[in-house]
């Protein structure tokens, strides 16, 4: 199954970081938020599906021992306990599939305006 994972942590020169997620992690795409604040994360990140943190970056992977129930199971056990009781982990779960499913593996995806967007074609299936 494609999903998306969290990418290597790169220091940039100004300082920055790309990802407070853990290397590897999984990661939701939260898709657009309703939110009328400017500078809201939700514009810009994706969600580690186990820690919560906030990453700008995620890379396409694919992880054929992962199903749809176990990574359903992972949101639900994760950082989305709240999202559960709303029914918003299936979303959430539809959302990443998705953007995972539209780039081939390895290809490196940002988030811009709420927005998955495509950084770096990778060259996998």
């Amino acid at each position: 199954m494609k999903v998306l994972v969290a990418p290597p942590v790169v220091e940039n020169a100004d300082g920055s970081i790309n990802s407070l997620a853990v290397e590897g992690e999984l990661v939701l795409d939260p898709g657009p938020c309703s939110c009328e604040v400017p500078d809201c994360v939700g514009g810009f990140s994706f969600i580690g599906a186990a820690s919560g943190r906030l990453t700008c970056q995620a890379v396409v992977a694919d992880l054929p021992y992962l199903d749809i129930r176990e990574f359903r199971e992972i949101v639900v056990s994760g950082c989305c306990r709240e999202c559960a009781r709303d029914g918003y982990a299936d979303q959430l779960v539809r959302d990443s599939r998705f953007t995972a499913n539209r780039w081939p593996v390895g290809s490196v995806v940002g988030r811009c305006d709420g927005y998955a967007v495509l950084l770096e074609l990778g060259t996998g299936y």
